[in-house]
């Protein structure tokens, strides 16, 4: 290994020094901050998770800091040198002016011999040995802090609820258990202006550093040492302490019932016989658990007043508390002893885990299958007629139309090929809906579509014989002859009297037609087409127009009432005299009115306005004067500016929304008149 290969690999080893020296600093660096930040946010219970995150953040700012620091213009071959030669002084120089490039051979011969290890492993050692101590002091001194953190949580406690029993508050902790049937833990609060609880919970309030507590929900006082059981209204929890009181406003969270959503059977169901089997299935759900479910089904059996019924369940399933689940089971019908005329009804049902199950009971929408009656099924339905083909016809020809059209506009653009390629394109769209129009009119007299097979009415009258089907060119010529018989001219295809002509006169002019433009669009004339084709939509409108069906059958409901819709119905009966409508409630002026005593009192006492608040918070939420999105929303303000006002801040924002949820609605007119499109 050549001297400058040394030189290099002494650099390296102290370049890793370096690193392990900024990253001991870095550590014990972290480990202080979080040795400091753990008691402070074990005392404002901040999530522990904001500790480790700080100390991150210190470990990789002070250990970058730190190599920055050390490497300074980095570890180069002649630095490398000149750091052996201060610590070798015996070499002279001699070990950088071997490094460099042309040093004579006899030079770096003389000093291949040197080593310099021992030098390096000293300053290895001096590096590293401060920065480890630092590192396990700190790691010691976090140790300290884990275990010493809840006396200090406890001593700032102590000199918090001091200086608020000084400054007339209260330190209130509010112990909430939630119902057993819920699973849930119980929770402590502290100074809370807003209990939301489950209605069943219980409620423990205690004062720090004062065993004399009064209590009052509402009006009615409460022993201290009892627990105050949540009920379905909000209330107003008064806590009294010597001279000092605070207001807790509790609000009552309802416990909803499960929600079930019946997934089969589809739909109600007719059968002509009762045999068969349904399959079964539900999706349940519910806010805190589901204890059981099951099908319930009911029959009902009997005519006129004579009724019987018989129920069971299916699928009886625990879910033990499970939010959301599913529900399966299968419903035999030979099983149930069903006659003729039978119902049996379906729906799923889910249970939750408390005890009063009048309100905890959630059914599904109910399926309804029937046991059709003995002859039912004799009568026959005549069902409306879907569109005539004729409907078709004048869609697809709308569609050539414009398409000839745009090809007409884009001539000059389009070479002479493309042109003649999308012109005979139409041609022979045009074609097929020719042979449509043709398919039409033999189906009508009864035959088959390709005409081959005509046999009139179906029946031989006496001395008559069976009249051959038309062939195309008898069509195309009929179709020439009816168009002739629309400007005027005789007919002499065997007389007016032919069916064909006769029946489908205006289908037969469109055949005519669409042929000419057929003939036109395959020489690349489709502006010569363009007649032919408007004609040919003439003769399909005239054939739709002249299509009457009536049905036998009732024609169904009209869905929409058109004439009431519009306002263009007569009232049936004389109406009673319309009474005006009274302006804005006394109840809602009163509220408003006592909004603004709380915000004038919210400049001299802070605390009774906040307290004020709640009440006001809890009479919107128990009687709901306003609009129920309002009073949710004037709600929410509410809270949110008690906080404010208890804490010193600045409750504006909370205070505006409040009264902008409060306000009656603002009705905006434009004074400028409406546009007229005049000039």
């Amino acid at each position: 290994m050549s001297v400058r290969e040394r030189v290099a690999e002494t650099g390296r080893t102290l370049a890793r020094v370096a690193l392990g020296r900024s990253l001991l600093l870095g550590t014990a660096a972290g480990l202080a901050v979080a040795a400091v930040a753990w008691p402070i946010a074990r005392t404002f219970a901040f999530s522990p998770v904001g500790t480790f995150v700080l100390g991150l953040v210190a470990v990789a700012s002070v250990s970058w800091w730190c190599y920055r620091r050390l490497r300074g213009p980095g570890f180069t071959v002649p630095a490398v040198s000149l750091w052996i030669e201060e610590h070798l002084p015996s070499l002279g120089y001699a070990l950088v002016t071997g490094v460099e490039d042309g040093s004579p051979a006899s030079l770096e011969r003389s000093i291949a011999g040197v080593d310099w290890s021992p030098a390096a492993r000293a300053a290895t050692r001096k590096a590293l040995v401060g920065p480890g101590i630092a590192a396990v002091a700190a790691a010691a001194l976090f140790a300290v802090s884990i275990a010493f953190a809840p006396a200090v949580s406890r001593l700032a406690d102590r000199v918090t609820s001091g200086a608020r029993a000084s400054a007339g508050a209260l330190d209130v902790t509010v112990r909430v258990v939630p119902p057993t049937y819920t699973r849930r833990r119980a929770e402590s609060l502290r100074n809370p202006p807003v209990i939301r609880a489950l209605v069943g919970s219980e409620i423990r309030v205690s004062v720090a550093g004062n065993d004399s507590v009064a209590l009052n929900a509402g009006d009615a006082p409460l022993a201290a040492d009892a627990p105050f059981r949540v009920a379905a209204q909000p209330t107003a929890l008064r806590v009294r302490s010597g001279a000092n009181s605070r207001l807790i406003a509790i609000d009552p969270v309802l416990d909803s019932t499960p929600v079930v959503r019946l997934r089969d059977p589809v739909r109600d169901t007719v059968l002509s016989s009762p045999v068969g089997a349904f399959t079964l299935g539900a999706d349940l759900r519910d806010d805190l658990g589901i204890g059981r479910a099951s099908f319930e089904y009911i029959v009902s059996s009997g005519s006129g007043e004579s009724f019987s019924f018989a129920s069971g369940t299916i699928g009886d399933r625990r879910l033990g508390g499970l939010q959301t689940g599913t529900l399966s089971g299968m419903l035999t019908l030979s099983t149930l002893d069903l006659k003729p005329g039978d119902f049996v009804h379906v729906r799923a049902v889910a249970y939750d885990l408390r005890d009063d199950t009048a309100f905890a009971r959630g059914a599904s929408e109910t399926r309804t299958i029937r046991i059709a009656r003995a002859g039912e099924f004799d009568s026959v339905a005549v069902e409306a007629a879907t569109p005539p083909e004729a409907e078709k016809a004048v869609l697809s020809q709308r569609m050539l139309i414009n398409l000839a059209e745009a090809l007409v506009r884009r001539r000059r653009s389009l070479d002479r090929t493309t042109f003649s390629d999308e012109s005979r394109g139409i041609a022979r769209d045009q074609a097929r809906l020719r042979k449509q129009v043709g398919d039409i009119v033999f189906s009508r007299l009864g035959d088959d579509p390709s005409g081959e097979h005509f046999h009139g009415d179906g029946h031989q009258h006496e001395g008559q014989e069976l009249r051959p089907a038309l062939t195309p060119d008898e069509l195309l010529k009929a179709a020439e002859n009816a168009s002739a018989a629309a400007v005027g001219r005789v007919l002499d295809f065997e007389g007016d009297e032919t069916p064909v002509v006769a029946v489908n006169r205006p289908l037969l002019e469109a055949y005519h037609f669409m042929w000419d433009a057929g003939r036109e669009l395959e020489q690349a004339s489709p502006e010569r087409a363009l007649p032919a084709m408007y004609r040919a939509l003439e003769a399909i409108q005239r054939a739709r127009a002249a299509e009457r069906l009536y049905l036998r059958s009732r024609p169904p409901r009209a869905v929409v009432d058109v004439d009431r819709a519009r306002l263009q119905g007569r009232e049936k009966g004389t109406p009673a005299a319309r009474e005006p409508r009274s302006p804005a409630t006394g109840v809602a002026r009163a509220v408003l009115a006592r909004f603004a005593r709380v915000v004038s009192l919210a400049r001299t006492d802070p605390a009774a306005a906040a307290d004020s608040l709640l009440l006001l918070r809890i009479d919107l939420l128990g009687s709901l004067t306003p609009a129920a999105a309002a009073a949710a929303a004037a709600a929410g303000a509410a809270a949110d500016a008690a906080v404010a006002l208890r804490n010193g801040g600045d409750a504006s924002a909370s205070l505006a929304l409040v009264r902008r949820s409060l306000g009656l609605p603002v009705a905006a007119s434009d004074s400028l008149p409406r546009w007229s499109g005049s000039r």
